[in-house]
């Protein structure tokens, strides 16, 4: 079998080998009457940033590897994201080597955030991927518009907002099915005049316990359905008042706890409204409030073990936006939004409790709750060479912890970026600087403090990121994208799990890295996508390596078109992670041990039908491999039925999968 370490360095140097061709094909036009353009075929390792900071991708198009479950499972997918596997469901996304709330996970315009304190449902779980219109990721803390900075980067699932030129009606129809009895369904369909319109969407996915590369069967079944309507009045061609519901709710196992998620329940409206204007000034007003409301039930009723707990959150908020023109080369964003947060739960007392009937008889009490009110702008100056882009936002922050100490505490955070973009030609160059506080999320707070360990993390102090990204985008037939940042963060809220509680407390830190993306077309049929991405992260206050840093990694896929065909494979290796601090990490994961090197290769061939049909497979993990990702959680509560405990929860073996889309 050929040595890991051998497979990272090959698949480097073939992706790098390929930049030179720039030059053999950036003057070649390539006329082929034959083939469909790659876009409407499977996506391979993922869509590259085609301007500065900001990745935009269509969830809808089929892609490696299999289709996305819910919102982390689709992250994975772009380069410098990783996620920490507890199962088949509730993985939390890291960026560069930053996770939890540094990732900012807007769900159309609305923050959504989870209830459970062991991240059974991160922000992402509520999201299922195919249903949105758009996913865009804006990488560093490059923006100031949406909420709360997020210092890693900004994640934008968005929805279309429709305008109908006659009467019409589309849908859509897709389903997947795959190893390990995966199951979904998606259903889609809009309609509406010059008047208005309605958009509906409904789905269902469901998955058994997987198997590892052995055969041993590790704990990850899932069962969950989501469902929205929008209805939109659109009184004129540039204006639209739009009334949604969304509603999902879904039970899933972990292999890195007993407890199971008996509910993960979201309820969601928003009321929005959206009016051009034709003024030399004012170009557009957006308005929108939005309200969610989360429960969660889990326990371990079914084990026989009398342990559980409900918790619910409720999050409301809403945002104006005032689009101006002030000249020809310079546009502006004034904004303002306000979000408030109550977090609260009831608990079984086992002294007296026995079962789910009592712990749902129990009342709830208050935990944590959070109000955020903020100013921002944002502008964009177009010079004689190249563009300005620059955002200055102000937070106000009271919060009030309910239990251990109690007490409040008021914060005002300020965050900012200035960026230089210079297009010439094809080619387009960008700087920029930024600074992002961010406040402790809930999590954090709830940890232990690590002077007095019966106290509650409540005074940790905000974190402040300073951030340097650069970049090199090419675009023609060939398409290059370079991204390289370096971030040093004042008070980085470190999380330890090496004592009795686990603790959380600030500390200085230093995370550098960045990703390279070639897409190259090699003939008229035949093309290549190849990405890296690294990160490398240290704990300058206790000069040890930062915690739960992934390790480099490397992309290469080959892709075979011809007239409605379309076959490809994807390599994918990983190196080894030997910088590592034990119990160290954020508040998804911690380092559990250094991580060995691997490399997994996937199939993929897909067939599109003129008449809105396509149909598309593969087979990943194709040499069936065991195989942990680094950024994982422990497996010692791994029990499912055959199954036995694992050191880090192993990813699957080999997956079939079969996916079929249908348009009308």
């Amino acid at each position: 079998m050929t040595s890991p370490h051998f497979s990272f360095y090959a698949a480097i140097a073939l992706s790098l080998s390929l930049a030179p061709q720039h030059f053999a094909f950036a003057h070649t036009e390539i006329i082929n009457t034959d083939t469909v353009e790659i876009d409407e075929h499977l996506v391979i390792t993922s869509d590259p940033m085609l301007e500065p900071v900001k990745i935009s991708t269509d969830p809808k198009k089929p892609r490696l590897p299999l289709p996305a479950y819910d919102g982390a499972g689709y992250l994975k997918t772009i380069s410098g994201f990783n996620v920490g596997r507890k199962g088949g469901a509730g993985g939390d996304p890291t960026l560069r080597g930053m996770g939890g709330s540094r990732v900012s996970i807007v769900d159309d315009n609305q923050h959504v955030y989870g209830t459970c304190g062991g991240r059974m449902d991160p922000p992402t779980a509520y999201i299922y991927p195919e249903t949105y219109s758009s996913i865009t990721v804006i990488k560093g803390p490059q923006t100031v518009k949406y909420g709360p900075v997020g210092s890693a980067g900004t994640v934008l699932f968005e929805k279309d907002r429709h305008s109908f030129t006659d009467t019409d009606l589309e849908g859509r129809l897709s389903t997947t099915f795959g190893s390990f009895n995966r199951r979904d369904y998606v259903g889609a369909l809009k309609g509406g005049n010059t008047q208005g319109y309605i958009d509906i969407d409904a789905n269902q996915s469901s998955s058994n316990d997987y198997k590892d590369g052995s055969g041993n069967r590790v704990q990850s079944s899932y069962d969950r359905h989501n469902a929205s309507i929008a209805m939109g009045w659109t009184p004129t061609q540039d204006s639209v008042i739009e009334l949604a519901y969304g509603y999902s709710n879904g039970n899933a196992e972990y292999a890195d706890r007993s407890n199971r998620a008996r509910e993960i329940k979201n309820e969601n409206v928003s009321l929005l409204a959206q009016v051009d204007f034709d003024h030399p000034l004012l170009d557009k007003i957006e308005m929108q409030a939005y309200s969610n409301h989360n429960n969660h039930i889990m326990d371990q009723f079914d084990l026989g073990v009398n342990a559980g707990a409900n918790v619910r959150r409720n999050t409301a908020g809403g945002h104006i936006w005032f689009d101006l023109i002030p000249s020809d080369d310079l546009s502006l964003t004034l904004g303002m939004d306000h979000m408030q947060s109550q977090h609260k739960g009831r608990y079984l007392d086992k002294t007296q409790d026995n079962g789910l009937n009592d712990l749902l008889a129990k009342p709830f009490r208050d935990n944590l709750e959070y109000k955020n009110s903020a100013l921002f702008s944002e502008l964009t100056y177009a010079l004689e060479n190249g563009n300005i882009v620059s955002g200055l936002r102000f937070d106000h922050w009271n919060t009030e912890l309910f239990i251990g100490q109690t007490g409040k505490r008021t914060d005002e955070l300020s965050s900012g970026y200035l960026r230089y973009e210079l297009p010439i030609q094809q080619d387009q160059y960008y700087i920029g600087l930024a600074h992002a506080q961010r406040m402790p999320d809930y999590w954090e707070l709830m940890k232990a403090d690590s002077g007095d360990l019966s106290q509650k993390a409540f005074n940790l102090k905000p974190e402040k990121n300073t951030q340097i990204d650069i970049g090199w985008i090419y675009q023609d037939e060939i398409i290059v994208s370079t991204s390289l940042f370096y971030s040093q963060v004042k008070d980085y809220i470190l999380i330890n799990s090496n004592t009795d509680k686990t603790t959380a407390y600030n500390i200085d830190a230093t995370i550098w890295g960045g990703e390279l993306e070639l897409n190259v077309p090699l003939s008229a049929h035949w093309s290549t996508q190849s990405s890296l991405s690294y990160s490398h992260g240290r704990n300058d206050t206790e000069h040890t390596p930062l915690g739960q840093i992934s390790p480099l990694e490397a992309k290469f896929a080959l892709n075979y078109e011809y007239q409605a065909w379309a076959v490809g494979t994807l390599w994918r290796v990983v190196a080894a992670q030997n910088r590592v601090t034990l119990g160290e990490g954020n508040i998804a994961g911690q380092d559990l041990s250094k991580s060995s090197a691997f490399n997994t290769v996937a199939l993929n061939a897909s067939w599109r039908h003129d008449l809105g049909l396509l149909i598309s497979l593969g087979i990943e993990n194709l040499f069936n491999s065991t195989y942990a990702e680094h950024i994982s959680r422990s497996g010692a509560s791994n029990d499912a039925p055959g199954s036995e405990p694992m050191f880090q929860v192993n990813e699957p073996g080999r997956t079939a999968w079969v996916k079929v889309d249908y348009t009308f």
